[in-house]
């Protein structure tokens, strides 16, 4: 190899401009010349012996992206073999960053590759001149360019934006504003479009009437910036404008006195959208002493109009005379018009749908009590608890299903004794049969009922009535919502489609605490098993004990047929059995899965699940796989210090989609066999160099005596 310690060599290697450096084939960086310390800020000591990879030399694309040490030009040339250049930029020492062309070249020694030599080169100057040049040619050219549409004539005479010559041309990617003239120009009406919707976000934010109300009043002093605000709705039966909602009036002038059907309804009836009153031009006027006294100086009356009727009068109030233009008077108005709509739609709300609102409300506190918490028993207990207290009802039991036995077996109560509920078995009954025959509630008089089986034992607990809804989860009774209540009760269908709904929340509350709580088990199982098997390996340097293991126990907590561990032969290329549970020796002996397409990809680091085993090309014995009743699979690779090892295989005896959950806990336990593998060849090593020390110091005592 090339002497990088040879005084004359090495000068004039060091006396080069451009950046000079050799790597070897483990990418260490062997040399390091004066200028590649120049043009990097990073002094040879620094770097000599570190790999390219080691994040002292930072190499960049456009944009700071950094480039990935597979795209370096020396990791290029080492696996291509050839001659590599490359553009690129790099970050120097002082963070600066720097356009530099590199060139990696083969480095051979008496036939064989034994490195490369890599030289990086400034070429800051180089695009400053092609800049510089582009400019003046740009400079220099007549550009043929629209007066009108101000497109531009290209070269191959046709006629394109301006933005895509300049883009095409070099000058960047546009994108488009808009100059504070133009602004002015085309959003003059900019504050009266955010206020409009301002205010109907707000007023259209609440259903309830008096909400609505005040949200008018409100909004509209804020966004109009005047003194005050008033609505009054019309009563026709008395003609009077009644208050309905103020903002910036004392109490004293908004109870002044009634107002009757006024000017301003007969502006509006006579097709004019806005009344502007002047107090100084009417001193004459019912309440202008009163009008003086709260300073006010105009009025403007806007009448609140839906569709051909109008409902009342929204009135603003000033300190001083105010001149409105036309631009103003269409922008009240319309604030008027949508003030009407929220008015009447909220009006609608509160008589259709009172008890519709009382419904939502218990609805939402129910679901969001038996949404905080995933615990089983307390969804179920909460539940049992919320609905009484919420319905005013005596008290309530929920029963789940158990298709074992067809009976609905208690698992929560409130408002009843332990001795009525526990008073026996309940079959799979009556509700039940109404739910399967599409019959959401089951009513239940007890007093029409006394020869049932519980009879006495209600009466005794005050129950008069028993309203049974089944939980429905998918289609599928999963148990029964009981209520009771200590007088008969007549439910209309709204009730009872409302109680529907409540038992099917309930039903998924109920579900998702069962799924929560499985899914914990098997975490807390996973984790039980991972901690057993990572004791081990740290305990034991028998491998095959620790492998062992492995393949017995991830069968037993994933619910698998049977697990296998395959490593890799001293050549790398052959796949040896080193542990296997679950499968006959017939199948284990079927012949090697090295050219298995779901093993070589396991042997590049990529866990392969396959859901159909018998038919899946991956499979190179389907037939064989089918006689020992396996259905689906999943490999993994065994990894240690970044070496695949070998493979681990799971496989199932019935069709199985596995998990991301499931993957990954598979994942570290392969992880766990690499580490396995690991400490027992360390120790064998170990033990060996121990012999070895032990061997050579018995033979030197014996030589020195």
């Amino acid at each position: 190899m090339f002497s990088w310690y040879r005084i004359k060599y090495r000068n004039i290697l060091d006396s080069m401009t451009d950046g000079m450096y050799f790597v070897d084939l483990d990418q260490k960086i062997q040399y390091w010349n004066r200028a590649a310390e120049q043009l990097t800020g990073l002094p040879a000591e620094q770097v000599v012996g570190k790999t390219m990879d080691g994040g002292h030399i930072r190499y960049e694309g456009e944009g700071d992206s950094a480039l990935q040490p597979f795209e370096y030009p020396v990791s290029l040339c080492l696996q291509e073999k050839k001659v590599i250049y490359k553009t690129f930029f790099i970050r120097t020492g002082d963070n600066k960053k720097i356009p530099v062309e590199e060139s990696a070249s083969p480095f051979y020694e008496k036939g064989k590759l034994t490195g490369v030599v890599a030289t990086i080169r400034d070429i800051s100057h180089c695009t400053r001149s092609v800049e510089q040049r582009l400019k003046s040619e740009r400079k220099e050219r007549l550009i043929p360019i629209c007066g009108w549409c101000k497109k531009i004539r290209s070269d191959e005479d046709y006629w394109e934006q301006l933005e895509t010559y300049l883009t095409n041309e070099g000058f960047g990617i546009f994108t488009h504003g808009m100059c504070p003239s133009c602004a002015d120009k085309i959003f003059e009406k900019k504050v009266y479009l955010e206020s409009y919707q301002n205010i109907c976000k707000a007023i259209s934010s609440s259903i309830s009437l008096d909400e609505v109300l005040k949200l008018i009043a409100t909004n509209v002093v804020k966004v109009m910036n005047v003194k005050a605000s008033l609505l009054r709705l019309l009563n026709r039966e008395t003609q009077q404008l009644e208050v309905s909602a103020h903002y910036g009036l004392s109490d004293k002038y908004v109870n002044k006195g009634p107002v009757a059907y006024d000017a301003s309804i007969d502006d509006a009836l006579a097709g004019m959208a806005v009344s502007v009153y002047d107090m100084a031009e009417h001193k004459d006027s019912k309440y202008y002493n009163e009008a003086q006294a709260e300073g006010i100086r105009s009025i403007l009356s806007v009448p609140l109009r839906f569709e051909k009727e109008i409902i009342g009068i929204l009135r603003m109030y000033t300190t001083e005379p105010v001149k409105y233009t036309d631009e103003d008077l269409k922008f009240i108005s319309a604030i008027a018009e949508q003030g009407a709509i929220a008015i009447v739609n909220a009006r609608r709300f509160e008589k259709a749908v009172s008890r519709e609102k009382e419904y939502l409300r218990v609805f939402e506190e129910i679901t969001k009590a038996v949404s905080s918490t995933l615990n089983l028993k307390e969804v179920l207990d909460m539940i049992a608890q919320k609905i009484p207290q919420v319905m005013g009802l005596k008290g309530a039991s929920l029963r789940l299903l158990n298709k074992d036995t067809n009976h609905l077996e208690l698992a929560a109560y409130y408002g009843l004794s332990e001795t009525y509920a526990n008073k026996g078995p309940v079959s799979y009954d009556a509700s039940i049969d109404d739910a399967l025959a599409g019959k959401p509630v089951s009513e239940y008089d007890i007093e029409e009922h006394k020869d049932s089986k519980y009879y006495h034992e209600a009466v005794k607990e005050g129950i008069r009535s028993i309203l049974s809804i089944p939980m429905f989860f998918q289609q599928e009774v999963i148990g029964v919502l009981r209520l009771y209540t200590t007088r008969p009760v007549k439910y209309r269908e709204a009730d009872l489609k409302f109680m529907s709904a409540i038992a099917e929340q309930t039903a998924i509350a109920i579900v998702n605490a069962k799924y929560f709580e499985k899914e914990i088990s098997r975490e807390k199982e996973y984790l039980r098993v991972f901690q057993e098997i990572t004791r081990a390996v740290s305990s034991s340097l028998n491998v095959n004990e620790v492998l062992d293991m492995i393949v017995r126990k991830i069968p037993e907590v994933m619910h698998l047929k049977a697990a296998t561990v395959r490593l890799l032969d001293p050549s790398g290329k052959k796949l040896k059995l080193v542990a296997a549970y679950g499968l006959s020796d017939k199948y284990l002996k079927k012949g090697p899965v090295d050219a298995e397409q779901n093993v070589t990809e396991a042997l590049k680091e990529n866990p392969v699940a396959i859901s159909d085993v018998p038919t899946d090309n991956r499979i190179k014995y389907k037939k064989e796989a089918e006689e020992e009743g396996i259905k689906s699979m999943l490999t993994l690779p065994v990894i240690a210090r970044g070496k695949v090892l070998g493979i681990l295989r799971l496989l199932t005896g019935e069709p199985r989609e596995f998990s991301i959950q499931e993957i990954d806990f598979a994942a570290s336990l392969a992880e766990q066999c690499g580490t396995a593998i690991e400490n027992a060849t360390l120790y064998e090593k170990t033990k060996k160099d121990y012999d070895d020390i032990m061997k050579y110091m018995d033979g030197a005592v014996h030589e020195k005596e």
